[in-house]
């Protein structure tokens, strides 16, 4: 098996040591971007927020899973240029390029997270029309201190400016269709999306890696250097060896068991809820519409800097996220729905779990009338896409057992040895304690409402 090794990178670089990974190699012009404020705030913002109610280990930052991103997109390129490199496809120069690009990449990849991360997303960022990979655009694209590092060390070594990493934050997969060449290879620059966004991604390997250990949750021991290893440039994608198909699902399986094990914990959820509630009421004294478009303000935002904001500690999610008081009890027992592709009726399925709303619009219908307030409970439909990045099954194989490379596209379900799902979803209905009195009632009409819509879906 080949080396953890970059034959191609610069000398120039310093190790710091981290409890996933071991020690990671900060080259000298990374070390300075790490160094810049924009970059130190995600010190102040949790990886997993809500988790950290539940597991008392998961406080972990995105400061240091970005360091993990790099690390294991560094290892990624370097996998898959190596070959090139041999053959004399692609020069040191050109590789060292990719390298450091791709490894820039995943460090800044979530340098425009807001406090609580993706909920922030939902609550304040989505009404303003943005979301965290156009404000990491953003940031990269106007934050001067960035720009500096970029200009006096980075885009004069190794010809790599600023905007070359900004756009790939929100650059669209028909973006990334085949238009440069590796060298005098057959293969395109644009396979390297799948290291960032892919099946088996840095970023998911790093996140899954880093948040079983921390939790406790026990789901990181999937053999993902083997993933890496056995991967391939093939055009402009990304093949994996047929021989390393099982890691491939262990991998998702590992997912699949941190989401339901830890992302979507029934506490979890309930104080991704709580948080949300919290931003939505801090709107009215917290003018994040400046903020968003003032690069230097936004940089100042953390969880604690909202959360001991004056202006906010009236609010009653502030003390519950500050005491950690859950206001709700789950009142029906949790529903696991699992799709595939074939199954017929999955238009239907989807739309009626999907989204919050179609449950919540039909169930606040069905209580209207029962003298019921709105607040009193709300219903939650995390759903699981198998591949949430490409929004797509498929994965590229490649089978060298009979000599010559064979490749073959499958769709992950049906290359699988047993059924994968093609997407999950878990239905959990809360109620606010101080309104328990309206749980019976509550919880009728909840079930009145899905057992109506069975009728014209089989998964409810």
């Amino acid at each position: 098996m080949r080396q953890n090794r970059q034959p191609f990178a610069s000398s120039n670089y310093e190790i710091v040591k981290d409890p996933v990974h071991g020690y990671i190699k900060l080259y000298d012009h990374e070390r300075q971007i790490i160094n810049t404020q924009a970059f130190q705030r995600l010190r102040r913002i949790k990886q997993t927020y809500s988790a950290h109610y539940v597991y008392p280990g998961a406080t972990h930052t995105r400061f240091s899973h970005s360091l993990g991103v790099m690390h294991v997109s560094g290892m990624f390129v370097n996998t898959l240029l190596e070959p090139l490199i041999h053959n004399k496809e692609i020069t040191i120069q050109e590789a060292q390029r990719y390298l450091f690009l791709v490894r820039l990449w995943g460090l800044t990849h979530d340098i425009g997270h807001g406090p609580f991360s993706h909920t922030f997303d939902d609550a304040i960022l989505e009404e303003l029309g943005r979301d965290h990979e156009s404000m990491s655009f953003k940031i990269l694209d106007e934050d001067q201190e960035l720009s500096d590092v970029f200009e006096k060390r980075i885009t004069k070594d190794f010809d790599i400016k600023v905007h070359d990493v900004a756009e790939l934050m929100t650059k669209s997969r028909e973006e990334w269709e085949p238009k440069k060449r590796l060298g005098k290879s057959a293969h395109y620059d644009s396979a390297f999306y799948h290291i960032l966004l892919g099946t088996y991604s840095s970023d998911i390997i790093d996140y899954l890696l880093r948040d079983s250990l921390f939790t406790g949750a026990g789901y990181g021991s999937f053999d993902w250097e083997r993933l890496l290893y056995c991967s391939r440039l093939y055009k402009n994608t990304v093949a994996l060896d047929k021989k390393a198909e099982d890691c491939l699902y262990a991998f998702l399986l590992a997912r699949l068991f941190m989401f339901d094990t830890v992302y979507y914990h029934r506490t979890s959820r309930a104080f991704d809820k709580i948080v949300e509630t919290f931003l939505k009421k801090t709107r009215e004294k917290i003018d994040y519409k400046n903020l968003v478009q003032d690069v230097r303000s936004y940089i100042q935002l953390d969880e604690e800097s909202i959360l001991h904001d004056p202006r906010v500690c009236d609010i009653e999610e502030c003390n519950n996220l500050m005491q950690r008081t859950n206001p709700y009890r789950l009142i029906f027992p949790e529903k696991k729905i699992t799709l595939s592709r074939d199954q017929p009726g999955r238009g239907i399925a989807e739309l009626a779990l999907k989204s919050r709303k179609f449950l919540d619009s039909q169930v606040e219908e069905k209580l209207r009338d029962r003298n019921i307030p709105r607040e009193a409970y709300f219903i939650d439909t995390s759903s699981l896409p198998l591949n949430p990045m490409l929004q797509n099954d498929e994965i590229c194989f490649i089978d060298t057992s009979e000599g010559k490379p064979k490749v073959n596209r499958q769709l992950i379900h049906d290359a699988f040895w047993m059924k994968m799902p093609h997407q999950v979803f878990i239905v959990r209905l809360y109620v606010r304690k101080s309104h328990l009195r309206f749980a019976n009632k509550i919880k009728r009409g909840f079930k009145e409402v899905v057992e109506g819509t069975a009728t014209r879906s089989p998964f409810f």
